[in-house]
């Protein structure tokens, strides 16, 4: 079974990522009513800027291209991410229904007719005030610069290295100014970050020693 799963990568972590999916979607439907209000001093300093919508976004593209450059070129470090991303989710998603969690941090409207505030809209529509801490598109983002990083692959292409770092670094800041995420929910998805790559880490040393 192992052996299978190592020579179909894809039909494996589409599955993965596919039950992942289905979770997040039932997990928004069941907790729909917050428990505790996520909420400290610097949320009110921090401005909302609409235009952080798009390095939000970004969030999307930064997994796929970073695994698909990993599926190609370091298959190693790209089983260890997706399983990485994908249990520390899951995980993530638990602790929503165990601990469900929201924020009041958004302005009531957005006005305009622009296609960023559309977007910005559209964004609120679909994906709710509620089960937000820890930030799941902060921990995945840290994870993705911290293996890209690490990555042999990338020895010779310091240019994407960099990329990777200012993209990860916009994606966590945007999730404060399109007022997404409180800074507390930022805090705890870069320590659930440390945390879990500090794990997978010691993992496959171990498995290396073996």
């Amino acid at each position: 079974m192992l052996d299978w799963c190592k020579r179909h990568p894809v039909i494996v972590n589409v599955c993965l990522w596919g039950f992942y999916i289905g979770c997040f979607f039932l997990v928004e439907h069941l907790v729909r009513v917050p428990r505790f209000i996520i909420h400290c001093g610097l949320d009110d300093v921090i401005p909302f800027v609409k235009y952080a919508v798009w390095p939000y976004l970004l969030w999307f593209p930064y997994i796929l291209l970073s695994l698909l450059w990993l599926l190609n070129e370091d298959r190693k470090n790209f089983w260890k991410l997706s399983l990485m991303m994908v249990i520390a989710m899951l995980g993530v998603l638990l602790f929503y229904v165990v601990m469900p969690n929201g924020l009041d941090l958004r302005p009531k409207a957005v006005e305009g007719q622009d296609l960023t505030t559309i977007i910005v809209n559209m964004l609120w529509r679909s994906d709710t005030a509620c089960n937000v801490c820890p930030s799941i598109h902060v921990m995945d983002s840290l994870l993705i610069d911290f293996t890209l990083t690490g990555s042999l692959s990338l020895r010779e292409h310091k240019e994407m290295k960099w990329l990777s770092h200012i993209v990860c670094i916009a994606i966590c800041l945007s999730t404060m100014f399109l007022k997404q995420h409180s800074v507390i929910d930022v805090l705890a998805g870069a320590g659930c970050a440390v945390v879990v790559y500090a794990i997978g880490e010691m993992l496959t040393e171990k498995d290396k020693n073996m």
